[in-house]
């Protein structure tokens, strides 16, 4: 349930600064980088502490780029933010 929150709520983020930042593809890129690197590494180590072998945060981050190459049609943006999720 908890991947279906961050899935729903990485949408949520993606219109949000679509709105707010007039479609800067080099800021939204970074800022869903970022969010992205955060949320995988919350899943992970909550994962790792349970000790499940699960693939479900890869499972939930490959569903949120889907997503993302899917509203915004930018390479340029999908590059950015696969660039910027190990940094976050």
């Amino acid at each position: 349930m908890e991947h279906v929150l961050s899935i729903g709520a990485g949408v949520a983020l993606r219109v949000v600064l679509d709105i707010a930042t007039g479609k800067d593809h080099k800021l939204i890129g970074i800022l869903i980088g970022l969010w992205e690197g955060v949320v995988l590494s919350h899943f992970l180590s909550k994962h790792i502490r349970s000790r499940s072998r699960s693939k479900d945060p890869y499972l939930a981050l490959a569903t949120r780029m889907a997503i993302d190459i899917y509203l915004s049609h930018s390479l340029s943006r999908f590059a950015l933010t696969c660039a910027w999720t190990p940094v976050g």
